[in-house]
């Protein structure tokens, strides 16, 4: 990993709150992964008091640790590593990722070969080998609901959630989609700063579509690319327990509070993708 001051390659910016340990095993990932391109690795830090600083120090020296005095959310923390970020690319990266070999030399070469493509994401798979969908159709108003609820399991909204994960698309093959989940998105640097960081106003939920929304405003396409693929240890907070736990649970409510926010900003607007 270079140390020179010169552009990289690709800024890799993880944002660590209560993943300690599987932060390690994504880093361990990138270090058995051995990109064959110049690199750095960025991790902001919401969550300081949970000692992952000083495990970087013992095991990852080439880290660069960025602690904040306070949890300010996902999009805010990715902001200030992409503030500081040396590569031509950013790879905006989860801390339960595991990296497969030649993955990001796979989609820096497809970034370089198309350069109308903003954002690319790689094929996610779930730890047992299936598919983890992981680019979709705008939302509507009414997915949330459907995803949270028993609603989603008949009819109408069964319907809603498969059309918005593009379950009748092929996930082997390369597409231009609406949106990519926030786990793994390979951005353009240039149209990064062309099109802005991540809306603040979202603490967490929704960031990711609503900046996949702006690079096509832009005019920069957002492809799902399978041919790089990487495993994806995912949990989603907001959906866990039943109806009742639901509801008392703090990150539906971030989620619900995110998806106002949302839906608000684009009111009565279409789709930008054309």
């Amino acid at each position: 990993m270079s140390d020179k001051a010169q552009q990289l390659d690709l800024s890799i910016i993880i944002v660590h709150t209560f993943e300690k340990y599987l932060i390690r095993q994504t880093l361990d990932s990138i270090r058995r992964a051995a990109p064959k391109l110049g690199f750095e690795i960025i991790v902001v830090d919401n969550n300081p008091g949970a000692g992952f600083g000083e495990m970087a120090r013992a095991e990852f020296p080439q880290v660069r640790h960025i602690p904040l005095e306070r949890n300010v959310g996902f999009g805010s923390a990715m902001n200030r590593g992409i503030d500081v970020a040396r590569g031509r690319y950013v790879l905006i990266f989860n801390p339960d990722i595991v990296i497969q070999p030649e993955s990001l030399e796979t989609m820096l070469e497809f970034m370089d070969a198309n350069p109308e493509v903003g954002m690319c994401g790689p094929q996610l798979r779930n730890p047992d080998g299936s598919l983890q969908y992981s680019c979709y159709r705008s939302p509507t108003l009414m997915v949330p609901a459907y995803r949270r609820t028993f609603l989603g399991k008949f009819g109408v909204g069964k319907q809603a959630i498969e059309d918005y994960l593009m379950m009748d698309q092929s996930h082997d093959q390369q597409m231009e989609v609406d949106s990519l989940i926030g786990a793994a998105l390979f951005t353009r640097k240039t149209a990064l700063d062309e099109v802005g960081s991540f809306d603040e106003r979202f603490f967490m939920y929704y960031e990711d579509n609503d900046l996949c929304r702006r690079f096509w405003e832009h005019g920069h396409k957002v492809v799902y690319y399978p041919n790089a693929h990487m495993i994806h240890y995912h949990r989603r907070a907001s959906a866990d327990g039943g109806l009742l736990q639901q509801m008392f649970n703090k990150f539906t409510w971030i989620q619900i509070n995110s998806a106002i926010k949302f839906f608000y900003k684009y009111r009565s607007k279409e789709s930008p993708r054309k």
